[in-house]
């Protein structure tokens, strides 16, 4: 159902508070109650065995840098749940529970632990701690509102690029467009607080991606949430609708690559020729949005005509 443009996409997402479910902690590295440089976000792509197009899935955690050998320290009590040789994870009754990875454990599987007791240390070569947030099982986004705390972040995201693609794989022709189209963007977000070298390159994944179709009255007539990481994070068999080939996390002296897929497939012949305007949006767990348009005629009946123009005998 199409509608006018009195309430946008943009406005619903800068709108967009889901709630917590729990009440606000502190970070796991002193000092406890300020804000620490974040080298990965929750939800950025991931790959496991050196492979980039296998066995993908999205970061359940954020990359909170510290140096190696720093303590570690947890930001809630309750009762160590699991300890592996190099992660421990502390839960309560309650169903919700903290996971910390690249840490050298201090603390015994099933003992209590205190707020803010030392529970390890960052081990060499990794230079942060892989900090996580579950409740009942499931990842919960720990820079969303009301967790992670103190969190600020007054930067949009940006979105570099924005690609149209036929049916075929080959770029459209933006004034031309015909049949079922395929879209694109390049997004990514800067940490509020820049890392150090070097890691100083390192990008954020933003926590929604969205976009809008407007004809050229200014009526929606299609619109989609492309990706939301803002709360939690989709099954991981979804990763490759959500993102597009040449996707990679950040690496050393390398920042992420952040490929979206907005739409697969979407038949034009939906919709009446003419001139249209996609509109692209990226938001953060702080909502700072960042937007990106791009202007494309839609030519179904003008290509038929063509095409049937072109067909007929002439002899």
């Amino acid at each position: 159902m199409t509608a006018r443009r009195s309430v946008s996409l943009a406005a619903i997402l800068g709108a967009l508070v889901l709630p917590s479910g729990a009440a606000a902690y502190g970070w796991p590295v002193k000092p406890f109650y300020k804000q620490h440089a974040i080298r990965a976000s929750f939800g950025d792509p991931r790959y496991h065995l050196g492979a980039e197009s296998e066995l993908s899935a999205f970061h359940f955690g954020v990359d909170i840098v510290a140096p190696d050998g720093t303590p570690v320290y947890s930001v809630e009590p309750g009762v160590v749940v699991r300890r592996h040789e190099s992660s421990v994870t502390i839960g309560r009754a309650s169903g919700r529970r903290f996971g910390y990875w690249h840490v050298l454990p201090v603390v015994r599987s099933g003992t209590h632990v205190r707020l803010h007791q030392l529970i390890g240390y960052v081990m060499k070569g990794w230079g942060h701690v892989h900090f996580a947030e579950s409740i009942d099982g499931a990842y919960r986004n720990p820079l969303r509102k009301r967790a992670l705390s103190p969190y600020n972040d007054h930067v949009a995201p940006t979105i570099a690029s924005v690609q149209v693609f036929s049916a075929d794989g080959t770029p459209a022709n933006l004034a031309r467009i015909a049949g079922p189209i395929s879209f694109t963007a390049d997004v990514y977000d800067t940490p509020p607080i820049v890392p150090p070298a070097p890691w100083d390159v390192a990008r954020l994944a933003p926590s929604t991606v969205a976009w809008e179709l407007i004809d050229s009255a200014g009526v929606v007539v299609e619109s989609t949430i492309a990706a939301n990481f803002d709360f939690s994070l989709p099954a991981n068999g979804l990763y490759s609708w959500i993102y597009a080939a040449g996707s990679y996390q950040n690496k050393a002296h390398r920042p992420g690559h952040y490929v979206y897929w907005l739409a697969h497939g979407l038949d034009t012949t939906a919709f009446p020729d003419g001139a249209y305007t996609l509109e692209v949006f990226a938001s953060d767990t702080r909502h700072n949005l960042g937007t990106a348009t791009v202007a494309l005629d839609i030519a179904n009946g003008a290509v038929a005509t063509q095409q049937a123009g072109g067909s007929r005998d002439t002899g």
